[in-house]
């Protein structure tokens, strides 16, 4: 069994989450604001010639799911099971970064 917190990419599209799921939006999506379950992919910044991988960091998904898991764990927000990505920006090869793969796995289907 894989005990993964599934995540399933959709088209973006206005609202809250659903029961049990944590969003990940753009910077500019109609979605609620304040809400511990809802996170906003950071703006994409240009990068400088050969990106080392300290100057590059994560990608914005790795890094607002990282987040979110933060915020389950130390119950900052309320717990659930999946995450839903609304963004048409978001690149499932950020599921493949070491930490992100530990927590999370994109759900089948």
């Amino acid at each position: 069994m894989d005990d993964r917190i599934p995540v399933r990419f959709a088209a973006p599209r206005p609202g809250g989450p659903p029961p049990g799921v944590a969003l990940v939006v753009d910077e500019t999506a109609l979605a609620p604001r304040g809400n511990p379950l809802v996170e906003r992919l950071a703006p994409e910044r240009p990068a400088h010639g050969a990106t080392c991988p300290c100057c590059g960091g994560w990608a914005s998904l790795a890094a607002a799911l990282h987040a979110l898991f933060l915020r389950r764990a130390t119950g900052a927000a309320p717990w659930f099971d999946r995450v839903e990505v609304r963004s048409a920006r978001a690149d499932a090869a950020a599921l493949d970064d070491p930490l992100v793969a530990t927590r999370f796995r994109l759900e089948a289907g």
